[in-house]
């Protein structure tokens, strides 16, 4: 057993390796830059601006490569990633994608700044400034070499309306020639040569990997707090509705599908499996929602909860358990919600079980002995029908932690489930994929766990084989 559960385990953790790349890769994907996310700092120059920028960077570990290698063509450099913000690294690559020529890139980069810092000092009251400032943007967001002669241009007519002392003629000449030397395309045969870039381990997934190994998922961008302790409340309310959830679905879903099973076909058994399908195939959101119409409010005069709304957990200064206790009534309807969608999945996965070893050699040796119907469903046939069950527990044991969106968006329950969403809606994403590697983890470990209680149900399945 020991080493069936050490090889499981080193098979799972390249599968969790995937995982991890999978999302480090949607993280980098991610449409917002957190280098440039300021919050309300306020600067004089864009000088300090790009120095603001880049100290942020160094914080989080965006001024190192993204991965141990770049695969990459050779008209890229490899320190491309060394650029802020990432508007200008963008800027930069495409045109080194037009043109192959990386050092006349860097030169209309360096020029395009340095025209860039003198308009930033002009004065905004000077003759002329607005119209040059417009017409100088379109330089700045420009990505294609062919339109690029065309902006310089009217910059030039810009230009001819500042005061002749605040003209920058001589950055505009050099400007030019910069831009004439892209338009030659001479290096243009480097996209067409492959490069390969090592970085070693320093490097932002690897950083990043480290920090999920240990514990330290980094900050939200929302609460800028520590990921784990954003995690904390959501996870253990998650935790208490999907608990108590799965604990009476089981209770009542496998005494269920047993009993159906010893009344197969009777009406007992068909009026319990056409309520149990009901249930089954009725959308969760829907079945909460008959909850909260019936129970929740007084439409029908059936008032017994007041209302959905829990006390927020922050502000009312309670501990966990004192704020759970005040709560109570407001945890009934998620987990009975959740409880009769698992419960009719449990019972009748059970009664396919219990039909499928009922008719086997063995249950006919203990009625052949005198074994009471009670005995051979419950002593005999029990354990050998477990296993539906329990390979439902396998997929059921996320959601213990992970929580259901549908559920806790429907009941503004504060669990894992509204926390992904509210992370989802806030572009949260350290938030965020955190939650997926925990959702990962979680079932690569429900399906070790669900192994373990097979093999602990039925003594005939060995794993040496």
């Amino acid at each position: 057993m020991f080493r069936y559960i050490l090889r499981r385990v080193m098979l799972a953790l390249p599968t969790l390796l995937i995982i991890s790349m999978a999302v480090f890769g949607l993280s980098k994907c991610a449409p917002r830059e957190p280098a440039l996310e300021m919050g309300d700092s306020v600067f004089s120059t864009l000088q300090e601006q790009e120095i603001a920028i880049r100290q942020r960077a160094e914080q989080l570990g965006l001024d190192k490569p993204v991965f141990y290698f770049t695969f990459t063509t050779a008209a890229f450099p490899d320190t491309l990633y060394r650029i802020f913000p990432l508007s200008r690294r963008s800027q930069m690559a495409k045109l080194c994608a037009q043109t192959g020529d990386w050092p006349a890139v860097s030169r209309y980069d360096q020029t395009l700044r340095t025209l860039a810092f003198f308009a930033d000092t002009l004065p905004d009251t000077l003759p002329g400034v607005g119209a040059f400032r417009v017409a100088f943007s379109e330089i700045i967001q420009g990505e294609q070499v062919e339109s690029v002669a065309g902006t310089i241009g009217n910059v030039r007519s810009a230009v001819l309306q500042l005061p002749a002392s605040h003209q920058p003629s001589h950055l505009l000449d050099s400007l030019q020639a910069c831009a004439l030397a892209l338009g030659q395309k001479t290096q243009r045969w480097k996209m067409n040569v492959p490069a390969f870039y090592w970085h070693g381990v320093d490097n932002q997934y690897h950083r990043w990997l480290t920090g999920v190994a240990t514990g330290n998922l980094g900050l939200s961008r929302l609460s800028q707090k520590p990921v784990w302790d954003s995690l904390k409340f959501s996870i253990l309310s998650t935790l208490i509705i999907n608990g108590f959830a799965m604990l009476l679905a089981y209770a009542a879903g496998v005494p269920l599908g047993v009993a159906m099973a010893r009344r197969r076909d009777r009406a007992f058994d068909r009026v319990a499996r056409w309520l149990l399908l009901f249930l089954f195939a009725m959308p969760m959101f829907w079945l909460g929602g008959l909850l909260i119409l019936f129970f929740a409010t007084p439409d029908f005069g059936l008032f017994l909860i007041n209302g959905i709304n829990l006390e927020s957990y922050q502000g009312s200064g309670k501990s966990f358990i004192a704020w759970c206790g005040s709560n109570f009534d407001k945890f009934l309807l998620p987990v009975a919600t959740l409880a009769l969608h698992a419960l009719a999945i449990l019972a009748l996965q059970m009664r396919g079980g219990m039909l499928d070893v009922i008719g086997q050699d063995f249950i006919r040796t203990a009625r052949a002995k005198g074994v009471g119907e009670p005995g051979v469903y419950w002593r005999h046939a029990f354990r050998n029908a477990l296993f539906p069950v329990i390979t439902v527990f396998a997929s059921v044991f996320p959601a213990l932690f992970t929580g259901s969106l549908v559920v806790e968006y429907l009941f503004q329950f504060p669990g894992l489930g509204m926390k992904t969403h509210e992370a989802f809606m806030g572009g949260d994403y350290p938030v965020l994929f955190a939650i997926l590697m925990l959702a990962a983890t979680l079932s690569v470990v429900g399906n070790l766990l669900a192994d373990l209680l097979y093999a602990w149900v039925d003594p005939r399945v060995r794993f040496s084989k």
